[in-house]
């Protein structure tokens, strides 16, 4: 009888610890498959835990370099798709507009069930994290397009895309400074001045809108002293410079950035005095085309400038 007990007492903790094991093996399972579809990054407002490959992204500025790293968002704003031109092409019906910038709208992006949102606006996180996992995109946390490219990458796991992207733009650097290079001199300055958008004009730095990284970061061409020393220097983007003060942040080429759809756009007397106008020297945009510099629209741009250059310069 004993021999009985002892032998049912035995196959009883048989059974448990296979039950426990069965148990530990399914939870591990379990960890194992949520560790597989999700992964943990570091941001600027700390780690937060996304997709491993996120299906259905949500950005509400930095288009390009979303597009640039191989992914095509489901939503982004409408300021980004009106005043981003050259990108147009390369978006398809996926993308919907979710709103103006500043006033996106929540029931837009909550349709459009994203698995991650990708922001540049540090008090829009709370709002955002409800509906899916919020990543803030800070470009101020990096010193080069490509280095933009590197950190979009690592946000969507798409590292060796963006190495492939920033080859593809090297090559293209490479390429668009010797076509330039035909035309306006090393030595020459550069101005970036736009005629339209304020009652004065606005003069850029190396910024990322209006052209700027595209011409001081990627084709490293010489600013005006002026632009340099008032702007550049002291890490601004843009100063708002009058009319009767333009003259001094005129370099030998211009490239002039106004709106084709603007009335009223014609520019003081002043205008025809400056060198670069007098000497042919101004390459005329569109700021449809010019006003976003994100890293796909800085490639674009490249190609299109050496094409106005070569067309508007007179050699």
């Amino acid at each position: 009888m004993k021999k009985l007990i002892t032998l049912f007492c035995m196959m009883s903790l048989i059974l448990v610890l296979a039950a426990c094991s069965s148990d530990k093996e399914k939870d591990g399972k379990a960890n194992a498959s949520k560790e597989e579809t999700t992964r943990e990054i570091d941001t600027v407002m700390g780690k937060v835990t996304v997709p491993s490959d996120p299906q259905r992204v949500v950005v509400d500025w930095n288009l390009g370099e979303v597009m640039a790293v191989g992914i095509e968002p489901v939503g982004t704003s409408k300021t980004i798709l009106d005043f981003g031109v050259l990108l147009k092409p390369y978006v398809t019906e996926k993308t919907q507009d979710i709103g103006v910038d500043g006033q996106v709208s929540m029931e837009k992006i909550l349709a459009l069930k994203p698995d991650l949102i990708i922001t540049y606006d540090k008090e829009a996180v709370e709002k955002y994290k409800k509906i899916a996992p919020t990543v803030v995109y800070d470009v101020s946390q990096y010193d080069t397009i490509q280095e933009k490219v590197i950190g979009m990458g690592e946000i969507l796991n798409q590292q060796e895309e963006a190495k492939e992207f920033n080859k593809k733009l090297d090559e293209k650097v490479a390429a668009t400074k010797e076509r330039i290079g035909k035309i306006i001199p090393e030595d020459k300055t550069i101005s970036i001045i736009d005629v339209g958008t304020t009652k004065s004009t606005l003069v850029v730095g190396k910024t990322g809108e209006r052209a700027g990284d595209t011409l001081y970061e990627l084709l490293e061409m010489k600013a005006p002293k002026r632009v340099q020393s008032d702007i550049i220097d002291k890490d601004g983007d843009r100063l708002d410079v009058s009319w009767e003060k333009v003259g001094d942040y005129a370099g030998d080429y211009i490239v002039k950035i106004s709106n084709p759809a603007a009335k009223n756009q014609k520019q003081p007397a002043i205008w025809n005095t400056l060198d670069a106008v007098k000497n042919g020297h101004v390459v005329d945009v569109d700021v449809h085309s010019y006003f976003m510099s994100d890293a796909y629209t800085a490639m674009l741009q490249l190609d299109d400038l050496a094409d106005a250059i070569e067309k508007q310069i007179k050699k």
